[in-house]
């Protein structure tokens, strides 16, 4: 298990960096603009493919190459070839953007708990100073000892 007692994140994002990022994941979105959101009960209705499913809508494919069907318009080899490139692309974009999710939700609980570990170092060194009397420390250490009264102690894993 990896050391989490010291500092393993410390990077503020310029704004310059924050911009761009920001405007590429704008990109995204705006090359993806053909995405769509499913409510819930439209979800459950729809018939998700698995490693068979696509192996059968290949091989419907294939029989389509060679056998003249009568369908509507709206439905033919090249419309199910474009929908399975699609969700074949799809597929690949949602491996890479679950793999910055998971990188961004690790690095935001670290640097969280890293702020929160140091900020109670800190806490607690007042309060050995302040009970050693020494002068400047006791009202530094109030004013922190509300907030830790209130927010310090949360189970770990809590998000407020």
């Amino acid at each position: 298990m990896a050391n989490l007692n010291f500092n393993r994140i410390s990077k503020v994002l310029t704004d310059q960096e924050m911009q761009d990022v920001e405007q590429q994941l704008d990109n995204c979105l705006q090359t993806l603009s053909f995405l769509t959101e499913l409510d819930k009960k439209e979800k459950q209705s729809l018939r998700l493919i698995n490693v068979k499913l696509h192996h059968f809508i290949q091989e419907t494919l294939s029989v389509m190459n060679y056998v003249e069907l009568p369908l509507p318009p709206h439905v033919g080899a090249d419309e199910i070839a474009k929908d399975l490139a699609l969700y074949e692309q799809l597929q690949q974009l949602i491996i890479k953007v679950e793999q910055l999710l998971k990188r961004l939700k690790d690095s935001a609980a670290l640097a969280g708990s890293e702020a929160y570990s140091q900020s109670s170092l800190v806490y607690h060194l007042l309060g050995a100073l302040a009970d050693s009397s020494l002068p400047g420390y006791a009202s530094a250490h109030e004013r922190l000892k509300a907030c830790f009264k209130t927010y310090g102690r949360s189970s770990h894993g809590a998000e407020e």
